[in-house]
């Protein structure tokens, strides 16, 4: 397997479990937790998402064998969705079973709108059978506080990200004003209600308000943490671990490096600026 160029390197932890296993554990020295996220969608072939569930359960194994403090993120159509849902829902049980062994969670990481009530709809019928279900909400979309209202009944697990996929303005807030506003109305909602929240953001304009959040809610630390993407505002992980904020960091892995990056920059042209903008930044 052809290794990650050197202008990928900083982005993504290498192209095999044993290099992400590798980054997490040297995070964790450094006070930061993970989540590793193998890299693909879309999978059109059985086999293939097959193939996916068991790499899964490979890094729960790691995850548990080696004592790393992490726990995965994962997209449904990687496990098949696309494909079937009976499918996705079998292999995905397969998940959920070894991460309930280790105790580990698993985030369902939100795809674009067109994927949003299947996730939905998969994470609540996930988190009758397994205590790892983690849905990921997308501040900008118009039904998230809705949605919030579904994971506070369900299991009360997720992260909020802004959102990254082009959407049209029928389904999703298109000012960053509105965008941020929302943020913050949802990332209360949730401090105050949810089992656990996670806040990631490299936005330098939600971190300060995000902490006085938490301050105002007196929300203890193991019911939030903060996260960001591996390769992003190094300097920024380290000072909010130092200030005692929970902080976790993003870790992709795999052989997709190429075509999710490029996918992701080809989306939305937010987010080019966004990537070039946080490279200056620490």
């Amino acid at each position: 397997m052809a290794s990650v160029p050197f202008f990928a390197k900083r982005f993504v932890s290498g192209t095999n479990l044993m290099d992400a296993a590798a980054s997490a554990l040297a995070l964790n020295k450094k006070g930061i937790s993970c989540s590793i996220d193998l890299l693909g969608e879309n999978i059109s072939q059985e086999a293939e998402a097959r193939q996916c569930a068991e790499e899964y359960v490979r890094i729960l194994s790691a995850i548990g064998d080696q004592k790393i403090n992490a726990h995965v993120s994962l997209k449904l159509t990687m496990l098949g969705l696309d494909i079937s849902e009976n499918l996705c829902k079998e292999l995905l049980l397969q998940v959920l079973t070894k991460a309930d062994q280790i105790k580990c969670r698993v985030a369902f990481d939100m795809e674009g709108s067109n994927y949003t009530e299947r996730t939905m709809a998969t994470y609540e019928w996930a988190a009758k059978r397994s205590q790892a279900p983690e849905a990921v909400l997308q501040a900008y979309l118009k039904r998230t506080p809705e949605d919030l209202q579904r994971v506070i009944s369900a299991n009360g697990r997720f992260r909020l990200c802004k959102g990254a996929y082009k959407e049209t303005a029928e389904v999703a807030l298109q000012n960053m004003v509105e965008i941020r506003k929302q943020y913050l109305s949802l990332a209360k909602v949730a401090l105050l209600n949810c089992t656990h929240t996670c806040l990631a953001t490299h936005d330098d304009a939600l971190l300060q308000p995000l902490k006085q959040l938490i301050s105002e809610t007196k929300v203890p630390k193991t019911k939030y943490e903060f996260q960001m993407l591996y390769g992003m505002r190094e300097k920024t992980w380290s000072e909010l671990a130092n200030e005692g904020h929970p902080m976790t960091v993003y870790l992709p892995y795999g052989a997709h490096w190429q075509a999710y990056y490029s996918r992701r920059l080809a989306e939305r042209k937010e987010n080019v600026f966004f990537v070039i903008k946080n490279l200056f930044k620490s």
